[in-house]
Order: C-alpha cells, then sequence, then structure tokens
C-alpha cells in the first residue's frame, strides 16, 4: 500500500482542519491513510474516551464518521474529487475504546454516482464492528 497524499485538483480546498483526518486540527480523530490496489483505502486507529458514547464504547457518529471519510478517501485518490450524497451503516457490534481498530474502504462501481462500500474491523481478531455503503458525486474540476 502507498502512503501517497491524497490528491487535490482544487476542487475542494483542504486546509488540514478535517475532523477525521486533519493533521491541524487540534480535535482531529488522527486517521491515517494508505492507498492499495483496487481502488482501495486503509486505516489502522485506537481511540479513547474522548469519542465513547456508552461507557467503553466508540460512539455510532464516530464509527460512522470512520467509515464515510475511508470511502471518501478511496475515491478521491483512485477517481477524482467527490462528495458523499448518501450512506447507509450496519453496526454488528460495539466499536470498544482504546482498541485498534482497521478501516477499509473500496470503490464499487464507477456510474453517475460512485458507489463504495466500507467496514470497520477489530485489528486483533477480525471481528467486523460496522459496514456501510454509500454513493458519492464526483466533482467537475470547476465546481467549489
Amino acid at each position: 500500500m502507498s502512503d501517497t497524499p491524497i490528491r487535490n485538483d482544487g476542487s475542494l480546498n483542504d486546509d488540514g482542519y478535517c475532523f477525521a483526518c486533519g493533521p491541524e486540527n487540534p480535535i482531529s480523530l488522527g486517521m491515517r491513510v494508505t492507498y492499495g490496489p483496487e481502488n482501495s483505502a486503509r486505516c489502522e486507529i485506537t481511540l479513547d474516551k474522548r469519542y465513547q458514547g456508552w461507557r467503553e464504547v466508540i460512539h455510532g457518529g464516530i464509527v460512522t464518521t470512520l467509515l464515510d471519510e475511508i470511502m471518501a478517501h478511496a475515491i478521491i485518490y483512485h477517481v477524482g474529487q467527490s462528495v458523499t450524497t448518501g450512506i447507509e451503516v450496519r453496526y454488528a457490534k460495539p466499536m470498544p475504546v482504546n482498541r485498534p481498530v482497521v478501516v477499509e474502504g473500496r470503490v464499487e462501481e464507477r456510474r453517475r454516482l460512485i458507489r463504495c462500500t466500507a467496514r470497520v474491523t477489530d485489528a486483533e481478531d477480525g471481528t467486523v464492528l460496522a459496514t456501510a455503503k454509500s454513493n458519492f458525486m464526483l466533482l467537475k474540476a470547476n465546481d467549489s
């Protein structure tokens, strides 16, 4: 996998303050994404108590953020600038606090809307914690 930075053609401006991956954002989740073959993106991350909902469980909205972000990275890196138009998340098991997880996303279909899938798995035993399907709209270079 490559850790080449995500390309930016100017249609969306990245100022480093993304909540999920922004290195300049002091409250960022700190996602560091790598890119692989077959239109994929991957991140290993461990989140602490600051992001919990119920005791010792990462908040579901944060899990959704991880899934949305990894799909966006897969599309932007492998296809081009895009924005989420819809997302469907399935929670299989609670995501524990302070336990490493792997977040993986993949571009599945390129049509008018680009379809992606993603999942969060336990980094130690491979248990699937959550999955997502999403549609993204590709932006033209002059849209902003």
